[in-house]
């Protein structure tokens, strides 16, 4: 905290004061052994809206997409020697969830009104 009586603000004076009471004497750091810091943390204000630790070169630099890429394709294992590929199909073929629900009904309609047609 070396910084000129003159200058200190009012806060840091209030802080100068509290280490002094616990027996802190200008020039030596903090701690049991005295090892610590020995000058004040500044702190800076923080003028955007982006959070605590962002780094904004971190979009142009972190290539993700190609990481993924790499190693999607790394893990692909090609069989060679076989004339095509053939994917194993279950008995039971399954239609469409969406639309298999469906019945297709006609009204009931008097003798004399012409036929539906679909």
């Amino acid at each position: 905290m070396s910084i000129a009586s003159g200058t200190k603000s009012q806060g840091m004076k209030f802080a100068e004061e509290q280490l002094q009471k616990h027996g802190w004497i200008q020039g030596k750091g903090l701690g049991k052994k005295e090892d610590g810091i020995a000058q004040a943390i500044k702190v800076k204000l923080k003028q955007d809206n982006a959070g605590v630790g962002h780094d904004p070169s971190k979009e142009f630099t972190d290539h993700w997409w190609s990481q993924l890429f790499n190693k999607t394709a790394a893990s692909l294992v090609v069989e060679t020697g076989k004339d095509a590929s053939k994917q194993k199909q279950s008995g039971d073929s399954k239609s469409s969830l969406l639309y298999g629900h469906f019945i297709k009904v006609l009204e009931a309609r008097d003798e004399g009104d012409p036929p539906l047609t679909c």
